[in-house]
C-alpha cells in the first residue's frame, strides 16, 4: 500500500467495535438457551412426580397382591389383578412331549447313516404335516444337524452314545402337552410321495416319553367330606389357577399357594412418590441456587435460574404440600413422610408399614382418596401432588412449559436480529472497503503531485 498501512487490520478492528451489539445479542441468545435446558430439567422432573402420583391414584396399586407357595417346587406369581385367597394343589405328574429312540445303532464315521435310516420321513403334529426331514447322506451326525437347522419342525435331534463307537438317535419335541407335544414320523411311498397325516408311523423308532399334559388335584384339608378337583395344563405353568395367579411346578408333590395384600408393594410406591417429590426439589434447588458474589463483583457457584420467582414458588408450594395435615389432621410423618431442617424429603419405610399394617383401608383412604372413589371430591397428598405437577407441566398452560415458550420466543427473536446485523456488518465491510481503496488512490495522486513538484524544482535550481 502507498499508506503503508493494515487496511486490512483496521477494518477487521472496526468491525469487531461495530459487532458489539451482536456479540451482546448472541450473549444474550446463550443466556436463554441455557433457561431452557434448566426450566426443562426442572419440567422432567416435576413430570416424574406426576407419574409416581398417577399410580398411586390407581386402585390396582393399592390392591397390590403377592403370592406365595409352601413348597419350593410350586413358585406362584401374582398378577395386578389377583385377589387375597388359597388353594392346596397336589401335583400328581408334569407335563411332557414325545420322545423317540432310533432302534438301530450307528457308528460316528458311517457316512451311509442317512441312507441308511429310510429318510425322507414326515414330520406329522396336530393333524398336518409340519415339514420333512430329507437328508440323504451323511453321517449321523449330519442328520442330527440337519434335523435341529429346521426350527419349524417342533423336534430336536440328538445321536446318544450307548457303546464304542455306537450311537443311537433320539427325537424329542420341542412342546409339551398330550396334544401339542406329540408327533410321528412318517416314511414316504415307495414313489417319493407323501403317506399324508394319517400314514402309518416308521416302525424304526421306540417311544422313551409319551406326550402328556401336567395333572395335578386341588385338595381340600382331608376332613370328612372334602374332595378333590383335578386340573390339567399342557405345560407345567396352571394359568389363573386363582383369579390373576399362575402355578408352575418343577417337581410333583404337594403345595399350599397362598395370595395376600403386598403392603410393601404399597410401600415402596409411597416411597416412590416422596423420591419423585424430593427429586424434584433438589433440582429446583439446585437451578435456582443464589450463588455468592465474587471479589470482582460477579456471582460465582450461583443456579441459571438463580431467583427465578416460579422455581420459589414451586418449591414452596412442593413442600408444603407434602408436610401438611391429611384429612383428621392426620400428619403425614404418620405414615413416615417428613422434611428436614434442610428442606429435603424423607421417607420412612418401617413407619409407613406399621401405620398402614393398622388400618389399610383408612390409609388410603387418607392418602389417596380418588382410588377408593373415583368421584371423592377429598384431597389426599397424592392428589395434590399430582395436580401441583400438573399445574407446572401441562403442555398448554403449565407454569414451566410457559416459561419454556418465553425463553424460546426470545431466542428466536434474537436469533433474527442476530441475522439482521450480519447483514448489516457485511455492508458496513464494503462501505470501509471502499473508503480504504479511495484514500490509497488519493494517497497515490499526491504522491505523483509530489514527485512532479520535486522535478520542476530541481530544474529551476
Amino acid at each position: 500500500m502507498i499508506s503503508g498501512l493494515d487496511t486490512s487490520a483496521i477494518i477487521s478492528k472496526l468491525l469487531t467495535a461495530d459487532a458489539a451489539p451482536q456479540t451482546q445479542l448472541k450473549t444474550n441468545v446463550s443466556a436463554a438457551q441455557l433457561k431452557v435446558t434448566a426450566y426443562q430439567s426442572v419440567n422432567t422432573k416435576m413430570s416424574a412426580l406426576q407419574t409416581a402420583a398417577d399410580n398411586l391414584s390407581k386402585a390396582t396399586t393399592w390392591a397390590s397382591a403377592k403370592a406365595t407357595s409352601s413348597s419350593d417346587s410350586v413358585v406362584a406369581t401374582a398378577s395386578s389383578t389377583a385377589q387375597p385367597g388359597s388353594v392346596t394343589l397336589d401335583v400328581r405328574n408334569l407335563a411332557s412331549g414325545r420322545s423317540v429312540i432310533s432302534k438301530d445303532f450307528y457308528s460316528a464315521t458311517d457316512t451311509n447313516a442317512a441312507s441308511d435310516m429310510g429318510y425322507p420321513l414326515d414330520v406329522v403334529a396336530n393333524g398336518q404335516i409340519v415339514g420333512t426331514v430329507s437328508p440323504s447322506r451323511g453321517t449321523l451326525s449330519d442328520v442330527v444337524s440337519a434335523i435341529n437347522k429346521a426350527t419349524t419342525l417342533g423336534i430336536t435331534a440328538v445321536a446318544v452314545r450307548v457303546g464304542d463307537n455306537q450311537y443311537r438317535l433320539q427325537i424329542t419335541s420341542t412342546k409339551t402337552g398330550a396334544q401339542d407335544g406329540d408327533f410321528k414320523l412318517v416314511p414316504r411311498n415307495s414313489d417319493g410321495t407323501s403317506a399324508g397325516v394319517n400314514g402309518a408311523q416308521s416302525t424304526d423308532f421306540d417311544n422313551l416319553t409319551v406326550a402328556a399334559n401336567a395333572q395335578a388335584f386341588i385338595v381340600g384339608d382331608g376332613s370328612s367330606g372334602s374332595t378333590s378337583v383335578p386340573v390339567s395344563s399342557p405345560t407345567n405353568t396352571f394359568q389363573e389357577l386363582l383369579s390373576g395367579v399362575n402355578v408352575t411346578a418343577s417337581k410333583t408333590g404337594v403345595a399350599k399357594v397362598t395370595v395376600a395384600g403386598d403392603p410393601s408393594a404399597v410401600a415402596d410406591a409411597v416411597g416412590a412418590l416422596v423420591k419423585a417429590a424430593n427429586d424434584a426439589v433438589g433440582e429446583i434447588t439446585t437451578q435456582s441456587r443464589p450463588g455468592a458474589v465474587g471479589s470482582d463483583g460477579k456471582v460465582v457457584g450461583g443456579g441459571t435460574l438463580r431467583g427465578d420467582a416460579i422455581l420459589r414458588q414451586l418449591k414452596t408450594s412442593l413442600l408444603g404440600t407434602v408436610t401438611s395435615a391429611l384429612g383428621n389432621n392426620v400428619s403425614p410423618a404418620q405414615f413416615g413422610i417428613q422434611s428436614t431442617k434442610d428442606g429435603e424429603l424423607t421417607f420412612d419405610k418401617a413407619k409407613f408399614l406399621e401405620s398402614y399394617g393398622k388400618d389399610p383401608v383408612a390409609a388410603q383412604q387418607l392418602l389417596a382418596p380418588k382410588s377408593v372413589d373415583t368421584a371423592s371430591t377429598a384431597s389426599g397428598l397424592v392428589d395434590r401432588l399430582s395436580a401441583l405437577a400438573k399445574s407446572a407441566t401441562d403442555q398448554y398452560t403449565g407454569q414451566l412449559t410457559t416459561a419454556i415458550t418465553g425463553q424460546n420466543t426470545t431466542i428466536s427473536d434474537l436469533t433474527k436480529r442476530i441475522a439482521d446485523w450480519d447483514d448489516r456488518l457485511a455492508d458496513r465491510k464494503v462501505r470501509y472497503q471502499k473508503y480504504y481503496s479511495s484514500l490509497e488512490t488519493s494517497l497515490g495522486k499526491l504522491q505523483n503531485q509530489s514527485s512532479w513538484l520535486a522535478g520542476q524544482l530541481s530544474k529551476l535550481g
